[in-house]
C-alpha cells in the first residue's frame, strides 16, 4: 500500500512539474517568438521585444575596457545592483582573440607617436603614456594568446516609461562604479550592438563592417543596402591611395568633405594624421571646412608656393608643372608648407591655368618632405580635380603614388572619370569609390578600374556610389551626406554640364 501511495505521489508531483513548465513556457512564449521574429525579419536589428504583453525598449551601453573582477563575482553585483534600482537588464561580456603581430605592430606606432609627442612639447602625460605603452608591449610579447573584451549593458525600458533613460544612467553610473570601467551609449539597434568591433590597428574587416559610428576604427563612408556601416580603415585603406570618381553632381565633394573632417578630428584628438592637406581648386570645400581647418590659405596672383629645396628630384618636379603652361603668376620659393592638423589651400581667386600650377605645386612640396624622409608623421593630401595634375604629365602625382605608402605619404583624389588620369596613375590607386553616371562612354571607362558589372552605375541615384578596396568585391554605397549636397546641385548646376560642381 505504502508503495502505491508513494507511485501516486510521484505521479502528482510529475502532473504538478509538468503544469508549471507549460505556465512558465506560455508567460516566456511572447518573449521568444517576438526575439525570433526581430531577429528575422528587421534586418536593422532588434529594436523592441515583448515580455508578458508589454513591449520593452533596449537602452545599450558598451564598453571595450577590460574587466576587472578579481572575484569572480561580478555579475552577482550586478544582478543586485539592477533589483536595487527595480529595472530589466541583460548583461553580457565577449573575449576575442587578437592578431598578435598586427597588435604589436599597432603598439609600436603608438610608442612612436608617444614619443613624438613627449620629444615636441616635453609634456608628462606623453611621458606617462610612453611607459603605459612600453609596459603594454612587454606584456603582449610575452603573451600566446592576447584577447580583448567588449562589454554590453541592455537595459529595457517599458515603451511609454517617461523616466526610464534616467533610470538607465543612473544604472550605467553605478555599474561604472562597480565595475571600474566606463560605458558609452550606442545608438544601433541590439543585433549590431552584440556584433565584435575591432579596437583600431587591429585589423577591422573592410570596406563593410557591422559598427557604431561612434567607435569606429575608422572614415565611415555611408551605408550599404542593407543597412551596415561601410567604414575605411585607418590607415590601411589610405596607404595604398584612394581615387573617387564620378561627373558633374553626383557627390565627389560632400564625400570628400567627409573624409577630410573625420580625418582632421582624428587629428586633432590622435595626432594620426599629422596633416591633412586639402587642395580646392574652386572654393566649395572651403566653405565646407573652414570652421574646422587649422588654417585656410587663399592663394592669390602674384603668391609663392614654398617647397623644401630647388634642386635635385625638385628640377624634376618644376620643370614638369611648368613645362605645359605659357603662366608663371603662381611661382616656387624655398621653405616648407608642413603643419599639424586640417589645411586648406583655396585656388578659386586664381586664374585657371595659374590653379594648376599651384595643384601641382603644392603635391610637389609634399613629395619632396616625403621624399627626404621629414614627415613627422602620416600626412594626407586630399586633391579635388585631380585632372588639373595630370595636365602637366602628372609625374608629381604618380610619384606621390608610387612611393607614398613606404613614406607616410597619402593620397585622396577625386576626379569625373577615369579617362582623365594616366594607368600609372590608377594602377597605384587600392581604394576606389565610383559614382553612378549619366553614359555609357562613363560605364566603358570605369571598366579599367576592375568593375564587372560598369552598367549598374548606369542605374544608381546621386549619392551612391560602388566602393571596391584592393580585391574585395565592390560594395553599392549610400554616401553620407549626399542630400544635402543635392539640393545644392540644383540650385547651382546641371548635371553632366561642364566641369563645375563635383
Amino acid at each position: 500500500m505504502s508503495a502505491m501511495w508513494f507511485e501516486v505521489l510521484i505521479g502528482g508531483m510529475a502532473v504538478a512539474s509538468l503544469i508549471l513548465i507549460i505556465k512558465n513556457t506560455r508567460a516566456t512564449r511572447d518573449f521568444g517568438v517576438s526575439l525570433s521574429r526581430a531577429s528575422i525579419a528587421d534586418r536593422r536589428g532588434i529594436e523592441a521585444i515583448v515580455f508578458e504583453g508589454k513591449t520593452y525598449e533596449p537602452i545599450i551601453y558598451y564598453s571595450e575596457d577590460p574587466i576587472r573582477d578579481e572575484t569572480g563575482r561580478l555579475g552577482e553585483r550586478l544582478a543586485n545592483l539592477a533589483r536595487s534600482v527595480r529595472i530589466n537588464v541583460t548583461y553580457m561580456t565577449s573575449l576575442f582573440r587578437v592578431d598578435k603581430g598586427r597588435l604589436l605592430s599597432y603598439l609600436e606606432d603608438q610608442i612612436n607617436k608617444a614619443q613624438f609627442g613627449y620629444q615636441a612639447t616635453g609634456h608628462v602625460r606623453y611621458a606617462e603614456r610612453l611607459r603605459f605603452l612600453k609596459k603594454l608591449y612587454n606584456e603582449v610579447a610575452r603573451t600566446h594568446t592576447p584577447y580583448t573584451h567588449r562589454v554590453l549593458l541592455v537595459v529595457w525600458s517599458e515603451k511609454g516609461d517617461t523616466e526610464a533613460r534616467a533610470k538607465a544612467e543612473a544604472f550605467k553610473s553605478m555599474v561604472e562604479a562597480e565595475a571600474g570601467i566606463r560605458l558609452e551609449r550606442v545608438k544601433e539597434p541590439l543585433l549590431k550592438a552584440l556584433l565584435p568591433s575591432t579596437g583600431e590597428g587591429l585589423g577591422a574587416m573592410s570596406p563593410s563592417i557591422f559598427a557604431s559610428i561612434y567607435d569606429s576604427p575608422g572614415v565611415v563612408i555611408g551605408r550599404d543596402f542593407d543597412g551596415r556601416l561601410v567604414v575605411l580603415d585607418w590607415p590601411r585603406d589610405f596607404e595604398t591611395h584612394i581615387g573617387i570618381f564620378g561627373p558633374t553632381g553626383r557627390g565627389k565633394t560632400v564625400l570628400l568633405n567627409g573624409i577630410a573632417s573625420q580625418l582632421a578630428s582624428r587629428s586633432e584628438s590622435r595626432l594620426d594624421p599629422y596633416m591633412v592637406a586639402v587642395i580646392d581648386p574652386k572654393g566649395d570645400l572651403v566653405a565646407m571646412l573652414s570652421a574646422q581647418a587649422t588654417a585656410v590659405e587663399a592663394l592669390e596672383p602674384g603668391d609663392c608656393i614654398q617647397i623644401p629645396r630647388m634642386e635635385g628630384l625638385a628640377e624634376i618636379l618644376l620643370e614638369s608643372v611648368f613645362e605645359n603652361y605659357s603662366s608663371k603668376s603662381v611661382n616656387a620659393c624655398e621653405g616648407s608648407l608642413l603643419r599639424r592638423g586640417l589645411v586648406v589651400f583655396d585656388l578659386s581667386s586664381l586664374a585657371n591655368e595659374d590653379r594648376d600650377v599651384a595643384a601641382s605645386l603644392i603635391l610637389s612640396s609634399l613629395v619632396l618632405e616625403a621624399s627626404e624622409g621629414s614627415l613627422p608623421g602620416r600626412v594626407v593630401v586630399m586633391i579635388d580635380e585631380a585632372w588639373r595634375l595630370a595636365m602637366s604629365g602628372a609625374k608629381h602625382l604618380v610619384w606621390a603614388l608610387r612611393e607614398g605608402r613606404s613614406r607616410r605619404l597619402h593620397v585622396v583624389y577625386a576626379t569625373q572619370s577615369p579617362e582623365d588620369l594616366p594607368d600609372s596613375v590608377l594602377n597605384n590607386t587600392g581604394t576606389l569609390i565610383v559614382f553612378g553616371g549619366y553614359t555609357r562612354s562613363y560605364t566603358e571607362a570605369a571598366r579599367r578600374l576592375g568593375l564587372d558589372d560598369a552598367r549598374r552605375l548606369l542605374e544608381m541615384p546621386i549619392g551612391t556610389a560602388m566602393v571596391k578596396v584592393k580585391d574585395l568585391p565592390p560594395t553599392e554605397t549610400r554616401v553620407f551626406g549626399f542630400h544635402e549636397y543635392v539640393k545644392k546641385v540644383e540650385e547651382q548646376s546641371i548635371p553632366g554640364s561642364d566641369r563645375g560642381v563635383s
